[in-house]
């Protein structure tokens, strides 16, 4: 709102301005007053360097708070309303190679993986996933199983001790 009454009123004094100057001086009064528009212009140069987080964040809101990203790669995280956090096996499995099949996880950590989330795809819970990677003596994934935990699994928790509602 702020941002429509700065525009406003910036093309409102600029216009008054201009017309002024031409009403005395003619068409050179316009050259002379175009360094108003310079000044005036700033909420124009905000629209203009805003415009890309803008597009971002409209082609971006039907997703919003499902995708993460860690080193460059997309991760599809389901936060349900306990604040728990369902990992795509599919896009974990692009991250670490040596993360076993579907099946495996089902049998190694039954209560934590499972079809879930929109879209319907096999995903497993931040914890079980660091149980299943506890042995793993590659430090990248440890990285990995401590950015989850850090970047993704704690903020969800603040979220719901602080009453905030769960991204869809």
């Amino acid at each position: 709102m702020k941002l429509v009454v700065n525009i406003a009123l910036g093309v409102a004094v600029s216009a008054a301005v201009l017309y002024a100057f031409w009403r005395w001086f003619g068409a050179l009064g316009l050259v002379y007053g175009m360094p108003v528009l310079g000044v005036l212009g700033w909420p124009l140069v905000d629209i203009m360097t805003g415009f890309p987080r803008l597009a971002r964040q409209v082609a971006l809101r039907k997703v919003a708070g499902r995708y993460f990203e860690f080193r460059g790669r997309a991760i599809d995280i389901h936060i349900d309303a306990e604040a728990r956090c369902w990992v795509s096996t599919a896009d974990a499995r692009k991250l670490v190679v040596s993360l076993p099949t579907d099946a495996v996880l089902q049998r190694v950590a039954p209560l934590q993986c499972r079809v879930i989330g929109e879209p319907m795809q096999w995903r497993i819970t931040t914890e079980g996933l660091s149980a299943v990677l506890a042995r793993s003596t590659d430090a990248d994934v440890r990285k990995f199983c401590h950015w989850l935990e850090t970047g993704v699994a704690q903020p969800a928790r603040n979220r719901l001790e602080r009453g905030m509602p769960m991204p869809r």
